[in-house]
């Protein structure tokens, strides 16, 4: 098994691999945190299991041992080295280099039928990675992911949390999102400054068939822009509306039942509401 420190050390030696940190490059090596991870995931023999950053190969060899095909998407060459040797006599791997963010998955969708998503993924792609993942492959039904403590508190956030921002709106618009346990800083080679999370995200359809999705999505992305400040402040800096500041804040008023509120105070219902009343 990779899943412990010299194992883990070993194969850094022997490929000289020196963890990038600008890439978020962080070894699991605790067995007990993987086998909660696999036990979450729910994987069965007819899945096919999409990867996102498989580095040295830690969670991609357990989900070989549950999974029908596991199709690991890479962008570090040297780690594409230690997973092709590493699994050189399996035939249920199928190993991608390439840059997550622009990659086009719907080949591999359609050609492997892929399902599930179960990534430990590197810090400084998880938040944008996991969005639009969601948002343009719904092909994708069930992820399963290990992520930096905040970005899964961001991507679960109520209205009034510290941690509620745009992308919390967009997800819950998307998304049913449970939150299964944190993770130490400690289990990881080398150690993050911060704990992770295992989360589960399942897509659900966007609801709002009169509505055009990437237009809402923007208009939340506006909203936000200066979440501490009046919401009417950051609509009439948008030269997208030609609404007047009488006619915005008459808008919001009778939306939300408050002119001065701010775009941190509301849930996923309001801005449906004020962007129907809006686009009219």
């Amino acid at each position: 098994m990779i899943v412990n420190l010299s194992t883990t050390k070993k194969i850094l030696r022997e490929f000289d691999i020196k963890p990038k940190k600008r890439l978020g490059q962080h070894f699991l090596i605790d067995g007990n945190v993987l086998r909660k991870i696999i036990d979450v995931a729910k994987i069965s023999n007819d899945d096919n299991i999409l990867e996102i950053g498989g580095g040295i190969g830690t969670l991609t060899e357990a989900l070989l041992k549950k999974a029908k095909k596991v199709i690991c998407v890479e962008y570090d060459n040297k780690l594409i080295s230690v997973l092709k040797e590493v699994f050189k006599e399996l035939n249920n791997l199928i190993i991608i280099q390439a840059d997550a963010l622009k990659y086009d998955f719907n080949p591999l969708i359609k050609r492997y039928s892929i399902n599930k998503m179960v990534s430990n993924l590197p810090y400084n792609i998880a938040l944008t990675l996991i969005f639009n993942m969601l948002n343009e492959y719904p092909e994708i039904k069930n992820y399963v992911v290990l992520v930096q403590a905040e970005i899964g508190e961001r991507l679960t956030a109520k209205p009034k949390d510290k941690n509620y921002t745009a992308i919390s709106v967009k997800m819950s618009l998307i998304s049913e999102i449970k939150s299964y346990f944190k993770v130490s800083k400690n289990v990881f080679l080398p150690s993050p400054e911060v704990d992770s999370k295992v989360i589960e995200i399942k897509r659900k359809k966007f609801c709002y068939e009169d509505l055009d999705k990437n237009k809402l999505f923007k208009f939340i992305d506006i909203s936000f822009r200066h979440r501490r400040k009046k919401l009417i402040n950051s609509i009439l800096r948008c030269k997208d509306w030609e609404l007047s500041k009488a006619q915005t804040e008459k808008i919001i008023g009778e939306v939300t039942g408050n002119e001065s509120v701010r775009a941190e105070e509301l849930n996923s219902e309001d801005f449906i509401k004020l962007h129907r009343n809006i686009q009219k």
